[in-house]
Parts: C-alpha cells; structure tokens; sequence
C-alpha cells in the first residue's frame, strides 16, 4: 500500500513540475526551451516547437539537383531554433519564399530582384542577381537543405540558414532559421 501512496506522490510531483515548467519568449509568440533541445538523426527532423517527423536525411546531391530542377518549391513556414530553444512558426521576412525550377529564387528581402543558386552536397549557395537599376547589393547566403521527400503527388524539403539576427530569448552564436519548403507539383 505504501508502494502506491509514494508512486501517487511521485506522479502528482512530476506532472505539477511538468505543468509549471513552460515558458513563453520575449518576442516569440511560443518557444519551447529544453536542457538540451530534439535532434535531427535517424531518419527524423524536427519542426516548430519541437515536433519530431519521419524524413528522408540521406539524399543525395544528384536526387536534390534533379528536385530543384522539376518542381518549384515554396515556403510554407519558417521559425528560430538555438542550441535549447525552438520557437513556433514565425514571420521572418530576409529568406527566401519561392524556388524556380530555372535556378532562381524569389526573397521577400528583394521582392523584384532574383537570386541565382547552386548546390554543392547539402549546401544551397544563393547570390542576388545583378541589376544594373539598382545599387542594391547583398552577399552570397548559405542554406543546408537537412531533408528531402518527395513521393507522387508530394514534396517536403527542410533547410536551415545560420542567421546574423539577434532574437531575444536565443543565443545568438547557435541561432539558426529554419524552412519547411512544399513542392508545387502539378
């Protein structure tokens, strides 16, 4: 009987602690913050808040080249992740929101003006396209596509940019963006 009283006290401390324990960032709307936050590995990803999915890591170079080529892909939704911390789906306007199959992209940091890519392994290498109209310039941005599924009448892609912004309630020095890109499949 003693042995159920003190399993009963152990399971109402673990689920108080459990309910208290939540925090909320200073300008993200939902952060889930963690000793030591999900991974991607073995054939998953993480997502907002966490959320772990079954996902295709071992791609090749030839399978992502040949993806970019035959399908656009847009943006469905971007957030922040750090070392501890992975927000919710967030607004975060310098990445890029469409891929063409013509090896260009659409930035909603430069609406009028394409960026041409190229891959080399898992790295996407983005450079804006010169216009002489303009003297709007902007380096090169490096992006790690982290997953690529496609099947029939689908596609997911996931890919991570080491961002220079500062978010509050995140560690700078490991703070990433992360895309969950859909393909345009006709």
């Amino acid at each position: 009987m003693e042995k159920v009283k003190i399993r009963f006290l152990v399971i109402c401390a673990l689920f108080a602690f459990m309910s208290v324990s939540c925090s909320k960032g200073d300008d993200i709307e939902n952060k889930q913050t963690m000793a030591s936050r999900v991974q991607d590995g073995k054939g998953k990803v993480f997502l907002e808040n966490g959320t772990l999915v079954d996902a295709n890591i071992n791609y090749t170079q030839e399978q992502l080249i040949d993806a970019l080529s035959r399908y656009e892909w847009e943006c469905e939704y971007s957030f922040y992740y750090d070392n501890h911390n992975i927000s919710s789906r967030t607004e975060i306007n310098y990445l890029p929101t469409i891929i063409y199959t013509d090896g260009t992209l659409k930035s909603s940091l430069t609406p009028y003006y394409p960026w041409s890519f190229s891959v080399s392994g898992k790295k996407m290498t983005t450079v804006m396209i010169e216009n002489v109209i303009s003297s709007a310039a902007y380096p090169p941005m490096i992006y790690t596509v982290i997953s690529l599924d496609l099947s029939n009448n689908s596609g997911r892609m996931v890919m991570d940019y080491k961002t220079p912004a500062e978010v509050t309630g995140f560690d700078s020095n490991s703070l990433y963006a992360r895309m969950v890109w859909k393909a345009i499949i006709p």
